[in-house]
């Protein structure tokens, strides 16, 4: 149970860190390694402060359940922040309930979608355009799009669910 208690403990500072670091002008990526990094180190002094007898079991354990529970709050997050469904949805709610179906598709169609996206990227210089190409300049994005790469290829076996990848 002390395990149980100091991952949950070690999530709410998580959650608090994340919101500290956006508000102080840390990028995105920033905020979410510094929240994950907080909230480890919380969940570890939480169960040595909690624990009657320190037991590296479960820690560990404590430790998994942080990371599972701080995993499912980041897709949240994301969900909420850039999920098109769920702006789809606020854009509707915030018309009053009702909007007209080409306002929806002046705005979002591909190619305004494609700029938008691409453009974020390239101010926040996350990627840069070099001649014809694309690259991916931030070391965090990096590890992040590998990561979620290798789970898409342990669940699914491919790297892209819609088609092959590019050359």
């Amino acid at each position: 149970m002390v395990g149980l208690i100091a991952a949950a403990g070690g999530v709410m500072l998580a959650v608090l860190a994340d919101v500290i670091a956006a508000r102080a002008g840390a990028s995105r990526v920033a905020a979410y390694g510094c929240g994950l990094a907080s909230g480890a180190a919380a969940t570890l002094g939480l169960w040595l402060a909690l624990a009657p007898r320190p037991d590296w079991t479960v820690a560990a354990l404590a430790l998994l359940a942080y990371g599972a529970w701080w995993f499912t709050l980041l897709n949240l997050t994301q969900a909420l922040e850039s999920s098109l469904r769920v702006r789809l949805l606020a854009e509707v709610d915030a018309a009053g309930g009702h909007l007209p179906r080409v306002a929806l598709e002046q705005r979002y169609n591909d190619a305004v979608l494609l700029r938008l996206r691409l453009g974020r990227l390239i101010a926040h210089g996350s990627i840069v355009e070099r001649g014809e190409r694309l690259f991916v300049a931030s070391t965090g994005l990096k590890l992040l799009a590998g990561f979620f790469r290798a789970i898409k290829l342990m669940l699914i076996g491919q790297t892209s669910e819609f088609h092959a990848p590019l050359p």
